[in-house]
C-alpha cells in the first residue's frame, strides 16, 4: 500500500521499525532513512505543512502517532521530545 503523506497536513509522526526509505525535497533525493529514524514531525510540531516526501524503498513496518499522542508522549518522555526537537533544528538548518 502506499500512501502520499506529503499531501497531508502534520497530524502524524512516522517512526520506522524496520524497512528502508528515501527523503525526497523538490523531487531530488536528500537522504536515505531506516529502522530507527523517524519523520513527520517538522509539520506536527511546527504546524506546517509536510517539507519533503518520505517514500519507501523496501516493504516497511511503521509506528505512527497522532499528534494528541505524540503531546503526551512529550509530557511523559521529554528525553524523547528533545531529541525530536533537536532533530527539527538539525533538519530545518540543512
Amino acid at each position: 500500500m502506499s500512501v502520499d503523506v506529503a499531501a497531508l497536513e502534520g497530524v502524524e509522526f512516522f517512526v520506522i521499525e524496520d524497512g528502508a526509505a528515501v527523503v525526497l525535497q523538490d523531487g531530488e533525493q536528500i537522504s536515505e532513512m531506516g529502522a530507527g529514524d523517524f519523520f513527520g514531525e517538522i509539520a506536527l510540531l511546527e504546524a506546517d505543512r509536510r517539507t519533503a516526501t518520505v517514500t519507501a524503498s523496501t516493504p516497511m513496518r511503521l509506528l505512527v502517532m497522532h499528534s494528541r499522542d505524540f503531546r503526551a508522549m512529550e509530557k511523559e518522555m521529554p528525553v524523547v521530545a528533545d531529541r525530536v526537537r533537536a532533530a527539527i533544528r538539525a533538519r530545518l538548518d540543512a
